[in-house]
Parts: C-alpha cells; sequence; structure tokens
C-alpha cells in the first residue's frame, strides 16, 4: 500500500447516514462512473439485508471523526482518476469541520434525508448499520416509559413519539456539497445515480449493467420502501373519500409512523388509551380523525 495526498481536489467523499446506501453510492462511482479509481468488483453481491458493503473499497472509511486518519490505499491507478473515500460519521453527525481538515480539497457527496423517508433510513440504520431490528431496538425506550411495556399500543405509541423527536436539522441539504435526496435515490433511482453523475462531471460507463444494479438495490431493498408507498396510499384514499383497507399493514413500527404523519398532517394527537386497537380501514381512521378534531379541538 501507498499513502495518497488528502488534499488533493481529485477526492470525492461519500457522506451518508446509517443505513443511508453509502456503500451502494461507493460501488456505483467506482464502476459506473468515467473518472473513478477502477478495481475489481466481480464478486461484489448485496446480502440478505440489502446492503452493499461487499464492494471492494481500497480506501479506508473515514469513520466517526477519527483522531488520526490512515490515508493508505490499494495498489491501483489513480493517475487522473477521482479517489472515493467512504465518510461513515453516524447518523447523529453531519458535519464537516473535522473531516474538512483532513480533505480541504475534497468534493463531498451527501446524502439528505426528507421528512417522508424518514422511517426508511430509521429502519436501515437499525437493520443494516446496527444488525437488530426495530422492535428489539425500542424495548429498552417502551419499559422505561409504559407500565404495560408488551401491549401492542405501547410499542406503537412509542415510535410515534421517537418521530415527534427526530432531530428535524440533521442530514438536510448542503449547498457546499452535492446533495443526494434519498427521496429520489429510492423514488426514481435510475435518474437519481445519472444525475449524480453528471453533476460530478463525469459519464456513465456500462449503463446495461448499470440498470441491472439499480434494478437489483431496489428489488432487495423494497422492504424497507414499503412504509413510503403505503403512506401515499393512504393519503389518497383519505383525500378522495374511498375506502383502504389497512389489515395487512401489522408491523407496529409502520403503524406508529403512519400514527405520527397523521398527527402531523391534521394537527392533532391520538389518544393512545381510547385507539388501542389500530385502525382497520381508512374509513376508520377518518372517522377517528373526525372524533378527535369534534372532541378536543373544538
Amino acid at each position: 500500500m501507498t499513502l495518497f495526498d488528502t488534499t488533493s481536489k481529485d477526492i470525492i467523499i461519500i457522506s451518508y447516514p446509517s443505513g443511508g446506501f453509502g456503500n451502494f453510492l461507493y460501488h456505483v462511482l467506482t464502476n459506473h462512473a468515467s473518472d473513478t479509481v477502477k478495481v475489481d468488483n466481480n464478486y461484489f453481491f448485496f446480502n440478505k439485508n440489502g446492503n452493499s458493503h461487499d464492494t471492494k473499497k481500497y480506501t479506508n472509511v473515514y469513520f466517526h471523526d477519527p483522531i488520526y486518519y490512515n490515508p493508505s490505499i490499494d495498489n491501483v491507478i489513480t493517475k487522473n482518476k477521482k479517489i472515493l473515500v467512504l465518510c461513515d460519521n453516524g447518523i447523529l453527525n453531519d458535519t464537516y469541520d473535522k473531516l474538512r481538515q483532513v480533505f480541504p480539497n475534497a468534493t463531498i457527496v451527501r446524502s439528505t434525508i426528507s421528512q417522508s423517508v424518514r422511517p426508511i433510513i430509521y429502519k436501515t440504520c437499525i437493520v443494516k448499520a446496527m444488525q437488530t431490528n426495530v422492535i428489539d431496538d425500542t424495548k429498552t425506550h417502551v419499559v422505561s416509559n409504559w407500565n404495560d411495556s408488551g401491549e401492542d399500543y405501547a410499542i406503537r405509541e412509542n415510535f410515534t413519539l421517537m418521530y415527534h423527536n427526530w432531530p428535524f436539522s440533521l442530514w438536510e441539504e448542503d449547498h457546499q456539497c452535492i446533495n443526494v435526496n434519498l427521496e429520489n435515490l429510492i423514488t426514481e433511482p435510475h435518474n437519481a445515480i445519472n444525475s449524480l453523475i453528471f453533476k460530478l462531471e463525469m459519464k456513465v460507463v456500462d449503463q446495461v449493467n448499470l440498470q441491472k444494479l439499480i434494478d437489483d438495490w431496489r428489488d432487495i431493498n423494497s422492504k424497507y420502501f414499503k412504509i413510503y408507498y403505503e403512506c401515499k396510499k393512504i393519503e389518497n384514499a383519505l383525500n378522495e373519500n374511498y375506502n383502504l383497507n389497512l389489515e395487512h399493514l401489522t408491523d407496529l413500527h409502520d403503524q406508529g409512523y403512519i400514527n405520527y404523519w397523521i398527527e402531523q398532517k391534521h394537527h392533532i394527537i391520538i389518544p393512545v388509551y381510547n385507539y388501542k386497537n389500530w385502525f382497520v380501514d381508512t374509513y376508520a381512521l377518518q372517522k377517528a380523525i373526525n372524533e378527535i378534531k369534534h372532541t378536543h379541538y373544538k
């Protein structure tokens, strides 16, 4: 291994929240952007959780603002090439003061989170980065806040409260970076990737294989995206006044997020004990909204 110049302008930092598809972007830019360092990625695969950690990384990850970053690099061709570095500072640190001391001239590709994809990123953070599940992760919080912590309503409400207390300022757009809106990546991945490569002033390499890669990524991660599209369906049903069955939505996290989303949208608080049993359809949900507004918000 040799060392690379961390002050170079030919460095691209990929900055992302935990669970925010940073390794996927690293893999895509390595293999499908014209001017990046190329490596042998023939053995790459998505694991069962949908992560892309198996992509070959030829530089050390910049991890949690290290006291010392080791700028070693594999034996790769770097002449006239862009060098990629992953920045994994965790979901609660989206600032670059310390990183800029190490990489003062690098281009930063920044993943950004809009409100509608928070439940996706929370789930991917817990499942992919922390390698657990959302119910087990929240148990300690539920136990400390509810006497009947084993009840579904308590777990559901805990998720609702969590989203009410989400640190809203994290992972917003930064005009000093090239921003990748994760909602766009999830809903229009082909356009998002092509746009990113264009903004980096490069060309797409092997568009056919890139499209297959993106399709595979979307398919294996579709379980995380489900809540986003369910909210869209519920919103449309409420707006158009038709009934949508909700009995298939048994995930307590997803129920809790939808309660939060309804509370935000309609400026109400759903009384926990009055609605212990979750809504069977959107008519029941609309009835509850009307009842709450009539009783508590006259």
